[in-house]
């Protein structure tokens, strides 16, 4: 069995917290918006091309970026997982592009409205503290 230390192990706790930190941004997004929140096919639409969401872009590339490389098996390579974990805490920092900066504006903003997306930072915050950046 592989240990909390198994790069795969790692790279799939990170998608995993990413997704649940996802999740909470997009219940505070869509809950100001009741249209959205009764059909999830005209949600998922807004999601993708509303301009609205856009801002979520860089955290659902990152997530699908994380679950191609488990599924390729490349989280095995000794350098990808702390790249991926490094670019999880700049987008939560708000460093490094500003995509990024836009990102922990809206991310503050979420925070006020929807209590989950404090919650689902903090588990997403002590996945990246455990994770190998903090290792290394």
């Amino acid at each position: 069995m592989a240990g909390a230390s198994d790069p795969a192990t790692q790279a799939r706790a990170l998608s995993s917290a990413l997704q649940d930190f996802h999740r909470a941004l997009i219940r505070a997004e869509i809950g100001s918006d009741p249209a959205l929140e009764n059909n999830p096919y005209t949600m998922l639409f807004a999601l993708i091309d509303h301009p609205s969401y856009a801002w979520m872009g860089a955290l659902s590339r990152l997530i699908a970026r994380i679950d191609q490389h488990v599924a390729d098996g490349e989280a095995g390579q000794s350098d990808l997982v702390p790249a991926l974990y490094a670019e999880a805490a700049a987008l939560l920092a708000g460093t490094g592009s500003p995509a990024a900066e836009e990102f922990r504006m809206r991310h503050l903003m979420a925070l006020q409205k929807e209590p989950e997306v404090g919650l689902a930072t903090g588990r997403l915050r002590k996945v990246l503290a455990a994770g190998p950046a903090a290792r290394a």
